[in-house]
């Protein structure tokens, strides 16, 4: 018998190391609550700089999880991400509509209107407007898929401000996202992914093609860092799987595709410092390659 897939199973839960936004007094050289888009009150990011260099700096964008529902920037969840303020990273931590307030594919629109304000205003802030890195969590990733693999595609880039800038990034780093959203129990109104196309997903199968990001893969896309754990719970290991068979029907060899033993959803074997190396390690390479192929 096939196992019913339910992404998210409890869509009242709200973790509160993703629900709330943390103050970090430790870290001087900030500025908070910067306005990147106009359209609804969350489109609002925090951006962290290094407290050595000289710049332009990468900039690595988190973007949080939380079922599309709920989240916060700059919560405890975002620690990994600021590790690489050490490594010579600015981090733009961003906050995007949530589902109870707006609709897919605002979110995608929110996070290209980040990029682009971040490359519009690279000078400003003195960050490397060539090299914008997405690094998104749950549903943050499946975001941060989307968002990176469709690129400046009109289909989902919606101008909301700073129209004719790129919103491309070079590469993301996604964590345990969901893929399929019609995967789940597609009758329900009250599922978070029914929240996220604004109504049951049966209804809604035409928008739940557009939010899966297999949709977007090519063979020529950024490269991807993605791992999964094998006891989730919340996004079931199948999402994994199908990520990863179109990525290799693609024939692409930029990605990085890992399950990690015995992790649950949200794990803490994500975030050790091992793991967090591997990543930087990856978006580090990545750049490299970028950088070396433009030069060429």
């Amino acid at each position: 018998m096939e196992q019913s897939i339910i992404i998210y199973q409890d869509p009242d839960f709200q973790d509160p190391e993703v629900a709330v936004a943390k103050e970090r007094p430790e870290l001087k050289n900030k500025i908070l609550n910067i306005p990147y888009a106009e359209k609804t009150e969350y489109e609002l990011m925090d951006l962290y700089f290094p407290d050595t260099g000289q710049g332009p700096f990468p900039v690595i964008v988190d973007v949080h999880g939380g079922g599309w529902f709920y989240g916060s920037r700059s919560s405890e969840r975002m620690e990994p991400v600021l590790d690489g303020l050490k490594r010579g990273y600015a981090v733009a931590s961003v906050d995007y509509t949530l589902s109870s307030y707006g609709q897919f594919p605002l979110q995608i629109y929110e996070l290209k209107a980040a990029i682009r304000f971040l490359r519009a205003n690279a000078e400003k802030y003195n960050l490397d407007a060539d090299n914008i890195v997405l690094w998104g969590l749950s549903a943050g990733a499946h975001l941060s898929m989307i968002t990176s693999q469709s690129g400046d595609e009109d289909l989902l880039d919606l101008s909301m401000g700073n129209a004719g800038v790129s919103s491309k990034a070079a590469a993301a780093v996604t964590l345990y996202g969901p893929v399929d959203l019609t995967s789940g129990d597609i009758s329900s109104c009250d599922s978070a992914e029914a929240k996220l196309l604004g109504g049951a997903v049966h209804n809604k199968m035409d928008m739940a093609k557009k939010a899966d990001p297999r949709s977007y893969i090519k063979q020529s896309g950024p490269p991807l860092f993605l791992q999964y754990g094998n006891a989730d719970g919340i996004v079931p290991i199948a999402h994994a799987y199908a990520i990863q068979k179109s990525l290799l029907d693609a024939g692409r060899k930029q990605d990085y595709f890992e399950i990690i033993d015995g992790a649950k959803h949200a794990d803490s074997k994500f975030r050790t410092r091992e793991n967090t190396d591997k990543i930087f390690e990856f978006i580090q390479a990545q750049l490299k390659k970028k950088n070396e192929r433009e030069g060429e």
